[in-house]
């Protein structure tokens, strides 16, 4: 889900080429762009709102093994509407099946902010149309729904060493040099390289939540979750 101009969706086939792959996106021009550069035998792209996923057409409920959303969420308008998100990816998984939700979290941003304001480098500000996940609120979240239609498997924030060292051990030596960081730079294919930290002090906005869908006896009620 939100699988833009489709270039991580071919990354995927390649390495799965015995899977059917569906990459769903909002937009028809990414759509196109998604079928003319980055096609593939086992792939096939829709257009599709994650608001409405279940009523896609071409799309079945309970489909799919895996459903990944990368940075789908984040362009959503409030939370409200992530969660809404959430259960409609649900309802596509088979039982048993996982939701990957790969996706920036206002946290990490906050904490790696912290670091670079620490060291007189300016805050790094979210894009006009990015509204990150407040990790306090999708935790909370997550937990009314344990057992009953997700549970949570894994969780990792990613990057965190190569947040360090590109977003504030570089650009701070960017600043005192008086240049603009170029983040083609070798130091960020070195950084990129470098393994996590792991969540005890998370400075990367980037996290994976790998949940895994739940049966409880009765189907959700939809009855109203607080947030």
């Amino acid at each position: 889900m939100g699988c833009g101009n489709g270039f991580t969706t071919e990354r995927i086939s390649e390495q799965h080429p015995d899977a059917v792959i569906t990459g769903v996106d909002f937009s028809q021009d990414m759509i196109n762009e998604a079928n003319h550069h980055h096609s593939g035998n086992n792939i096939d792209y829709r257009v599709g709102d994650v608001l409405s996923l279940s009523r896609t057409p071409g799309l079945h409920v309970g489909e799919f093994d895996v459903v990944l959303s990368t940075r789908c969420l984040i362009n959503l308008a409030n939370w409200e509407e992530m969660k809404v998100g959430i259960l409609e990816m649900r309802k596509m998984l088979k039982p048993g099946g996982h939701l990957v939700l790969v996706e920036n979290v206002q946290d990490g941003l906050d904490n790696l902010n912290h670091m670079r304001q620490s060291i007189g480098l300016p805050p790094i500000k979210t894009r006009w149309h990015n509204v990150y996940i407040p990790q306090d609120k999708l935790t909370k979240f997550l937990n009314e729904i344990k057992g009953q239609l997700l549970d949570t498997e894994y969780v990792e924030n990613i990057g965190n060493m190569y947040y360090i060292a590109s977003r504030v051990i570089y650009a701070k030596l960017c600043q005192d040099q008086g240049i603009e960081p170029d983040y083609n730079n070798k130091i960020n294919e070195i950084a990129s390289k470098l393994p996590t930290m792991g969540a005890y002090y998370a400075c990367s906005p980037n996290f994976m939540f790998v949940l895994h869908r739940v049966e409880s006896g009765s189907e959700w009620s939809g009855r109203r979750l607080s947030s």
